[in-house]
C-alpha cells in the first residue's frame, strides 16, 4: 500500500502544512490530509502543485508503504 511522504519531504525545508497551503493556493484540510497520511487519494494536480512548491518531482511525494528506514545489503 502507497504512503505520503509530504511530511518527511517538506519538515527538513522548513515547511508546515499551513505554509504549504497559503504557497500553493490548496484548502489547508486538503494539504493536512496529505501531511497525516488520512488521505486515501490525491489527484494529480494537488500532487504536482505540492511537488512543485517543494522542487521535487510529484512520484517523490509518494512511497511505497514498506520502507522501515533500514537499507538493504
Amino acid at each position: 500500500m502507497a504512503r505520503w511522504r509530504l511530511r518527511e519531504i517538506a519538515e527538513p525545508e522548513r515547511w508546515t502544512a499551513r505554509k504549504l497551503a497559503i504557497a500553493t493556493g490548496l484548502a489547508y484540510n486538503t494539504v493536512w490530509g496529505i501531511w497525516t497520511g488520512k488521505s486515501k487519494r490525491a489527484d494529480l494536480e494537488t500532487l504536482s502543485t505540492l511537488a512543485a512548491a517543494l522542487k521535487v518531482h510529484p512520484r517523490d511525494l509518494i512511497g511505497n508503504g514498506e520502507d522501515t528506514g533500514e537499507t538493504e545489503e
